[in-house]
């Protein structure tokens, strides 16, 4: 039923990314695109590379802080599995979360439930960067273009419904005394405990918002992990032969991380397009260079997470791979030595 659920959530993605990808190409030169392409810039090309490192080093600081009061847990180990969970999320929409949690749970003392908690907890303060920078293009320029005013009302929707979820299950009330009875009364009583062990072990991974330094910390790292992907957007369009201005910028981010609620394609394609091309469609013309920008930022930023992300996962199976032998060539080493006094004592014995 979960395989076949990712298909469909994959081909959703596809069928919203063709259709963002349609609407991006709608009166664009092809030629013109290519020529983009082919003139752009190497050096701004090759600094969104840097940028786009600093975002998952940065990213993984940021997590590590969240998990703080929960446990602690390699900074590598969780680097290696923010690539990987990016990469899972750029070939399958949103299911990079779940197997990042699988993935710190197995290789810590930090349960995956109270893991999977505190990836929510990231996806609010990336939401509330969303609300604030767009509070600042509200301040620069108050005649914003509806689907951007749109946008960012979402994002303001999505703090709130986050922080009242973990309201509901952190603080004891009436509703969750409530929903509690509800669930009992539609589970079976080994299932409900099981999902009740694990409620209170996800709960652990909101811990972080207990502390107010913590908070801010962590609100201060999302505006610097955020900011290295607006330089990153800056950085393409430079590339393709066009210097943004910060508004600019942000707005095509503001775009690209409320459309990346929905379903999305491999590769994000199609959803990074019509950001690009709607974000700066209030400057610019003529839509071949936004296209071009958002090919470079494809290629350099998405792509990178990939083939980085895939890199981690088999180093990841090789370190697996080689800890099981070592247990397994243990196992036989002590079976032999075993082996072994059992047959000098036996020769020792009397006749």
């Amino acid at each position: 039923m979960a395989i076949r659920s990712r298909y469909k959530w994959t081909l959703y993605g596809i069928i919203i990314g063709c259709i963002f990808f349609w609407i991006s190409l709608r009166g664009i030169n092809i030629d013109a695109v290519l020529e983009s392409l082919m003139t752009a810039q190497v050096l701004p090309a090759v600094l969104v590379l840097p940028a786009a490192a600093l975002f998952m080093l940065i990213k993984t600081w940021r997590w590590s802080v969240i998990l703080g009061p929960v446990g602690h847990v390699q900074f590598s180990l969780l680097h290696s599995a923010a690539y990987i969970g990016t990469a899972a999320n750029l070939s399958i929409a949103h299911s990079g979360e779940l197997l990042r949690a699988v993935l710190i749970g197995r290789r810590s003392s930090v349960a995956s439930a109270a893991v999977l908690a505190s990836i929510g907890v990231e996806r609010i303060f990336d939401f509330m960067v969303v609300v604030a920078l767009f509070g600042i293009l509200l301040i620069m320029d108050q005649q914003l273009p509806e689907y951007v005013t749109v946008a960012g009302f979402i994002a303001v929707f999505m703090v709130v419904a986050g922080l009242l979820t973990i309201a509901l299950l952190s603080v004891p009330s009436k509703a969750r005394y409530h929903l509690r009875l509800l669930v009992i009364s539609l589970l079976p009583e080994k299932l409900w405990e099981m999902k009740k062990n694990q409620l209170k072990r996800g709960l652990v991974g909101f811990s972080a918002l207990s502390s107010p330094s913590i908070v801010i910390n962590v609100f201060l790292l999302s505006l610097l992990q955020w900011g290295c992907i607006i330089s990153a957007i800056w950085l393409c369009a430079l590339s393709a032969g066009y210097a943004l201005t910060i508004s600019m910028a942000i707005t095509v981010w503001v775009l690209m991380v409320v459309g990346l609620t929905l379903p999305s394609s491999p590769a994000q394609l199609g959803t990074t397009q019509l950001a690009f091309t709607l974000g700066l469609s209030m400057a610019l013309s003529e839509t071949q260079i936004p296209f071009a920008a958002s090919v470079v930022y494809t290629c350099c930023v998405n792509i990178l997470y990939m083939i980085i992300g895939m890199a981690c996962w088999v180093r990841i199976g090789k370190i697996d791979r080689r800890v099981a032998l070592h247990a397994w060539s243990g196992e036989v080493d002590r079976r032999k030595d075993k082996e072994h006094r059992s047959t000098l004592q036996s020769v020792g014995e009397p006749q």
